[in-house]
């Protein structure tokens, strides 16, 4: 069986990557030459050109869904340690994650807005079973939800 180029090129990254260092990698977010991935629960950084992973987060909760901040000094990601998921953001160099939504209905980071607004989805102000936008501001922990009818 003849296996078309494309499909042949699109899993060598992957390939040398298990060969490597087998694992479970997730949710991973690029910004410039760093990459950030979810594995063993935690937020972890590598360069693109590959080389040793430097762990981010190390709380017994699970972290995932990282995105980078705009200017590429933070990264948002979706936490889940007091049980239910919420927004935290951090520096990417590393540091403390501080928390910035209390929706208490499965907060998920779904990016970052231009003007430096973490973008969510959560269950928080719809009435119907599904989620919604919203922002959350990390300097001034502003939360307000887009005028959007059912849009994750």
């Amino acid at each position: 069986m003849k296996i078309p180029a494309i499909l042949l090129f699109a899993s060598l990254p992957t390939l040398s990557l298990h060969a490597a260092a087998p694992g479970y990698f997730r949710f991973p977010a690029l910004n410039g030459d760093t990459v950030v991935f979810t594995a063993e629960g935690d937020l972890w950084t590598v360069p693109v050109g590959g080389g040793a992973a430097r762990r981010l987060t190390s709380h017994p909760g699970e972290e995932s869904r990282a995105a980078f901040s705009p200017d590429g000094k933070s990264v948002a990601f979706t936490g889940n340690y007091e049980g239910t998921a919420e927004v935290y953001v951090m520096p990417v160099e590393g540091g403390a994650p501080r928390r910035l939504t209390w929706e208490g209905e499965a907060a998920n980071v779904a990016g970052w807005t231009r003007d430096g607004r973490v973008l969510f989805t959560s269950r928080a102000w719809s009435t119907l079973p599904n989620d919604q936008l919203g922002t959350a501001d990390p300097a001034s922990g502003d939360i307000a939800p887009l005028p959007l009818s059912q849009a994750s």
